[in-house]
């Protein structure tokens, strides 16, 4: 786990558990056990694996890249590498934690990018909450499953453990009932979810849409169109999105002065970061840090 005061703290899963078990690359534990052993945690942080959080009840807010949603009962909450979050609870929550890594899944199929087609693990955390009340009964189970092979810790129990767990993804990336989904199931979401994942990839270096036009074999023309139709926006807004959304997780969470987080992303100088910032947000990064300290607690 990196504290360096100038970064935003990055979780590994053995910051969970153990040492002895930094060996696993999933935990599975009672939510209400890991906040009692865990309180020192409810500080905004990122993690280096996936996270799915199953609220069966509780009250509180969960604080996901800036946006708060209030927890609700039958809830999960999934979380993608990278994204920042943070959660206050107003009394012990009862559900679900689960933790793992992109090797635990991936390592498991053919496709290595599997994760990334869900709906929910998209890179700006669109989807990130699905209630699941009309379903609860069949959610539970499913969950109740995972933790009775996650108690076995053997070797068959890993294979069912994979199964329930990839059961649950493809179960809840479908259009049931109260999903969110991101994106419509028509011609042209595949090649946006790649065009998602090719902006986390490239959003420090890669700035024009033509560059990734060209990765994805099409016409910059045609990427835009489908931006646009599926987005309600160009695809160089939606590149841009990302930047202005990893500027502000550093303005807010992190102590790196603003010459430093231009150099992170990239830019050339101070002055060019502060402009761009400015033109896309009517607000100096400076300002920006100082009206989201001084009305943090408004806000989280």
């Amino acid at each position: 786990m990196n504290f360096g005061k100038e970064k935003i703290p990055v979780l590994d899963i053995c910051n969970m558990i153990d040492a002895s078990a930094t060996e696993h690359e999933i935990l599975v534990l009672e939510l209400a056990d890991f906040l009692a052993s865990h309180n020192n945690m409810q500080f905004p942080h990122r993690h280096n694996f996936y996270q799915l959080m199953f609220i069966e009840s509780g009250s509180g807010y969960h604080i996901i890249d800036f946006t708060k949603f209030e927890i609700k009962e039958n809830t999960i909450y999934f979380l993608n590498p990278g994204q920042v979050h943070e959660w206050q609870f107003d009394y012990k929550p009862k559900g679900i934690l689960i933790n793992f890594t992109e090797s635990y899944i991936s390592l498991f199929l053919a496709n290595w990018n599997h994760l990334k087609n869900y709906p929910f693990f998209i890179a700006n955390g669109n989807g990130s909450v699905v209630n699941v009340e009309s379903i609860s009964n069949n959610v539970q189970i499913l969950f109740q499953q995972i933790k009775h092979e996650y108690a076995r810790n053997d070797e068959s129990a890993q294979y069912m453990l994979r199964l329930y767990l990839l059961q649950l993804l493809e179960w809840m990336s479908r259009p049931l009932n109260n999903v969110i989904k991101p994106y419509e199931l028509r011609q042209g979401a595949i090649i946006l979810q790649k065009f998602d994942r090719l902006i986390e990839e490239h959003y420090t270096t890669l700035r024009l849409p033509k560059d990734y036009a060209a990765m994805l074999y099409i016409t910059p023309n045609y990427l835009n169109e489908l931006s646009i139709s599926h987005f309600g926006h160009s695809a160089g807004t939606h590149i841009r999105n990302r930047i202005i959304l990893e500027a502000k997780r550093l303005l807010v969470n992190s102590s790196l002065t603003i010459n430093e987080i231009a150099w992170a992303l990239n830019f050339e100088n101070h002055s060019y970061f502060s402009r761009f910032f400015k033109k896309y947000t009517s607000i100096t990064p400076e300002l920006f840090r100082k009206q989201i300290s001084n009305a943090k607690n408004c806000i989280y």
